[in-house]
């Protein structure tokens, strides 16, 4: 059996500011990233419902990606 993975990686314009440590849900604040109203932000996984990985725009050479709130959890 062959195992394919599809990698998506979906763009976004952020709506609004977000600070981690302004965030009393995000599970773990050194792992967010910051962004203003209008950040690029480019999603590099989707695999938890609220916490989505993700760098901002520009910043692509960082080793790892950060957390930002997920469309449907930043709606609850």
């Amino acid at each position: 059996m062959i195992a394919l993975c599809l990698y998506l990686q979906m763009h976004m314009k952020a709506h609004f500011d977000y600070d981690p440590e302004e965030d009393l849900y995000i599970p773990c604040r050194e792992l967010g990233i910051s962004f203003q109203k209008g950040d690029v932000l480019h999603v590099i996984s989707q695999e938890d419902p609220n916490w989505w990985q993700a760098y901002r725009e520009g910043e692509e050479d960082q080793t790892l990606a950060g957390l930002i709130p997920s469309r449907s959890f930043q709606h609850q």
